[in-house]
């Protein structure tokens, strides 16, 4: 039998029932109880229906403050229920549900966000450079090569460089002979190349080189993050233990949480669920659920 914690003394003061008679009524669901004091000439037990649609008096009755309480009326609910129920939790309530995924299935999830979502959780954590040193050249290739990133942008990464640091990356793509130019000499040289040389050379940089690239051409248009794959941005991530990585995503709105709790099993979902602010449940409740309150069954050993 579904054992609900009721404040049964509260039967005298809602129904009229004298407290004397409520210990023979224990063991029986409050339909029972209020079919018999109908019978009786209860006229209070008559309008049951009235006191399950006052979320004041649901609130009492059911003591739903009691966390347990709560749990067996969730119980009661279908998953299309429980869904309906989520938006009323709060964004950390919410969070706390992704204590029940493993790690496996938070990163997939993460890959399943909007791409700006993205950019905001890791930022939080890393930067930049922490993206680009588990990238693999390809990618960082892949990122340099996208027409979104403007000559004008590469361009400005050179011309901010000292001399023996152009010189280090003119050397290594274009062989010994630029070693010991003028700083002048080579961004006029850089700046010369036609597009396809241009590209050509980029490509040909260290991969230390092109992340300081990549870096800068993301400090002149942040829009260029865009360009990344969603695996690459969530890459650094991988390293966090699950606590971690829980922590990271509580900072998502609850537009993104709820539909992750969804994927919860029901029962996960509704422990989730025991969160619920009392005074809103109990709202809901009588709104929506009262055929569900009749159907619990009102049983306490402790029945005062």
């Amino acid at each position: 039998m579904i054992q609900l914690q009721v404040d049964f003394s509260l039967l005298n003061k809602f129904f009229g029932i004298p407290t004397a008679k409520i210990a023979q009524y224990a063991n029986k669901d409050i339909e029972e109880i209020m079919e018999l004091e109908a019978a009786q000439g209860n006229k209070k037990a008559q309008d049951y229906k009235k006191i399950l649609s006052d979320p004041d008096k649901l609130l009492e009755i059911f003591k739903l403050s009691n966390v347990e309480n709560k749990l067996i009326i969730l119980q009661n609910l279908s998953e299309q229920d429980l869904d309906d129920l989520l938006p009323y939790l709060q964004q950390e309530q919410l969070a706390l549900g992704l204590n029940f995924f493993t790690e496996e299935k938070l990163m997939t999830m993460c890959l399943d966000l909007p791409k700006e979502e993205i950019i905001g959780m890791v930022f939080e954590k890393f930067c930049l450079y922490d993206v680009l040193a588990l990238m693999d050249v390809d990618g960082l290739d892949k990122i340099i090569s996208q027409p979104d990133c403007d000559r004008k942008y590469s361009q400005k990464f050179f011309e901010s460089l000292e001399t023996n640091e152009l010189e280090q990356i003119m050397m290594y793509s274009f062989g010994e002979e630029q070693k010991g130019k003028h700083r002048k000499e080579y961004l006029e040289h850089i700046e010369g190349l036609d597009d396809k040389h241009y590209k050509r050379f980029l490509l040909s940089m260290e991969k230390e080189n092109k992340m300081k690239l990549i870096n800068s051409m993301v400090d002149q248009n942040e829009d260029l993050l865009l360009l990344f794959e969603n695996d690459d941005l969530l890459a650094p991530m991988n390293m966090l233990m699950k606590p971690d990585k829980v922590k990271l995503m509580s900072g998502l709105d609850s537009e993104f949480l709820i539909p992750m709790i969804q994927e919860l099993p029901v029962d996960l979902t509704q422990i989730v669920l025991t969160q619920i602010d009392p005074r809103d449940f109990s709202e809901i409740l009588a709104r929506d659920f009262q055929d569900i309150l009749s159907s619990v069954v009102l049983f306490s050993t402790n029945a005062k």
